[in-house]
């Protein structure tokens, strides 16, 4: 681990930007303290970075086991001094340990899946097989085919049906732990044991499986970094690098540690080498060690950070209701997800800057798409459905200049999991017929809206694509690197514009006003990535830079003028208004 750990470091080092080597030295303190699940439990969600970005995210695992070999003995004490059956106890532990995982990942997800709470049931179901294996003679061969083919069985249905969409561990997570302890028990008399499992590959398998699994994950991790997507081939190549750093890692280090020799001596070694890997990673954390890579506007920075310093009531998603500007008389309500929440820092700036200006009021949350009717089977964005309630039922008897409803639309309509539910068959909104109904129940609220008299705004989406985001750029591996590429631009796919066409069409028919973030980066079918000073645009792969937002984007800005703008043709800002009679091709 201390090895892993090291080169994890130093791969940081040259392949990292600052704030993504200040986030790996909050991991690589953690991982030294066999924590790392309660660091990750505490920045999962919508806004963090993806997980491939983390290249310790696979020891989340290891925290957890010796958290529990840290408190199973004295929880084994306690049973014996008590006279407590040991059957029993291992019942009665597992039993409340399931039922925490019950709850939680019902109510919390990511405090289950991290939670040594809610994982304990796991390891004691080995504890409890263990105390069997030592008391009980062997199966016969019979019986002992059974519980291997069962529990061969139990393994092959959580690999068939268990999907990254179900809430885990729940309920699911039965199979898989149920099936190991199953074959296991098996034992030697099981057929699958002694013919299959004993082959050697397997056993050799076997034999660096605790090294291969400390070494694939970061290979893997910074291929996708420095690579991006990995082709079949390069994948294959991490995996086999991962099998001789498991082979050398074996032969080099585990089994000369692990001989009898100096034991105390490698005790202390050991014990100062993580002590010195913590102490490395605190220092990353604290950006007192800089990465080589010293770039400005680098990702690591989200809509969210600002949002955050104004409540203490949040999900891991972000959802709730934010008041920038409280005090003012005059408010405007927005309504959506990650793609209006990233304007909250400017909106911010723009009414301390101008106290004429009103008040902002944000409803939002991490892909919480604003149309009612649509579901999701992703069970984190369960807060949504609430928050979209009650954000309608302010725009309908709030007092509010005006009301901006905006979102994600590329995602929900081009590739996203999200369905219309509420009349009839569920109608993918992916389809084009989902795609209608799902605006045409958007198309009723807002008209009902309009016909209070109420000014309402359709806030379209940005353009979104993997050449956006600097954190899969290649230069990361450039050694005179200083700063991005002055006004880079890429093309993005036709079907985005389409999307943009067939909106602005829907407004028009309805009669709302629009605002484009279009035109301030994209001309045609061509998109900046960064502006002329080098600065990325972008800091993810559809989220605009926090940076780049407060300095530039002023087409928002519109959303807080009064009266709203009335203008048919495209302006400098990418404002329209679409009145009925106005002629949808004359917007570009």
């Amino acid at each position: 681990m201390i090895a892993t750990l090291l080169f994890v470091a130093l791969a940081g080092w040259f392949c990292l930007y600052r704030p993504e080597f200040s986030a790996l030295g909050g991991h690589l303190v953690a991982s030294a303290l066999f924590s790392e699940n309660v660091w990750l439990s505490h920045e999962t969600g919508y806004f963090d970075v993806q997980a491939y970005s983390k290249p310790t995210l696979h020891l989340w695992s290891l925290a957890i086991e010796e958290q529990f070999y840290a408190f199973w003995p004295i929880l084994l004490s306690f049973a014996y001094r008590r006279r407590i059956g040991l059957p029993l106890w291992f019942a009665s532990l597992a039993a409340t340990s399931f039922l925490i995982n019950l709850l939680e990942v019902r109510a919390n997800p990511t405090a289950a899946y991290f939670s040594p709470l809610a994982r304990a049931w796991e390891f004691i179901i080995g504890a409890a097989l263990a105390d069997w294996k030592l008391n009980a003679a062997d199966p016969p061969a019979g019986n002992a085919d059974i519980l291997a083919g069962a529990g061969a069985t139990l393994i092959a249905l959580a690999l068939l049906f268990v999907t990254p969409n179900m809430a885990f561990p729940g309920p699911c997570a039965l199979l898989p732990t149920l099936g190991a302890a199953l074959v296991i028990a098996g034992g030697e008399q099981a057929w699958i044991n002694r013919r299959l499992l004993s082959a050697g590959p397997l056993v050799g398998c076997g034999l660096i499986s605790y090294p291969l699994y400390l070494w694939h994950w970061p290979l893997l991790s910074f291929a996708r970094i420095v690579l991006g997507e990995p082709s079949t081939m390069a994948a294959i190549a991490c995996v086999c690098v991962s099998v001789l750093a498991a082979l050398l890692s074996y032969r080099f280090v585990e089994r000369p540690l692990r001989a009898p020799a100096r034991t105390r001596i490698k005790m202390r070694f050991l014990v100062g080498a993580m002590s010195a890997l913590a102490a490395c990673g605190l220092l990353t954390l604290t950006q007192l060690l800089a990465p080589r890579l010293k770039t400005f506007d680098a990702p690591g920075q989200t809509e969210w950070d600002f949002l955050k310093a104004r409540t203490t009531h949040f999900d891991k998603n972000g959802t709730g209701v934010y008041a920038l500007g409280a005090d003012r008389r005059d408010r405007v309500l927005f309504i959506g997800d990650s793609h209006v929440a990233q304007y909250a820092a400017r909106l911010d700036e723009l009414i301390a800057e101008d106290k004429t200006r009103p008040g902002v009021v944000l409803a939002v949350g991490g892909g919480c798409i604003p149309i009612e009717g649509v579901a999701t089977s992703d069970y984190t964005r369960a807060g949504c459905g609430p928050l979209r309630s009650a954000a309608w039922d302010m725009a309908e008897n709030g007092k509010f200049a005006a009301i901006i409803v905006g979102g994600a639309w590329n995602w929900y309509f081009r590739s996203g999991d999200y369905r219309y539910v509420s009349d009839g068959e569920p109608l993918a909104l992916t389809s084009s017929a989902g795609r209608r109904a799902a605006l045409d129940r958007l198309a009723r609220r807002l008209q009902s809206l309009i016909r209070s008299g109420k000014k309402v705004v359709l806030l379209l989406d940005n353009p979104e694509s993997d050449a956006f985001s600097s954190a899969k750029w290649p230069i990361r591996l450039d050694a005179s690197f200083v700063h991005f590429e002055p006004n880079r631009v890429v093309r993005i796919d036709a079907g985005q514009v389409e999307l943009r066409d067939e909106l602005i069409r829907f407004a028009h028919e309805i009669g709302v006003a629009i605002i484009d973030p279009f035109g301030a980066v994209c001309a045609g079918g061509l998109c900046r990535v960064t502006t002329s000073a080098g600065r990325p645009i972008y800091k993810d792969t559809n989220h605009f830079n926090p940076a780049w937002t407060i300095g530039e984007a002023a087409f928002i800005d519109a959303a807080l003028d009064a009266p709203m703008p009335k203008r048919a043709d495209e302006n400098a800002a990418g404002v329209w208004t679409l009145r009925p009679g106005i002629d949808p091709t004359l917007v570009r």
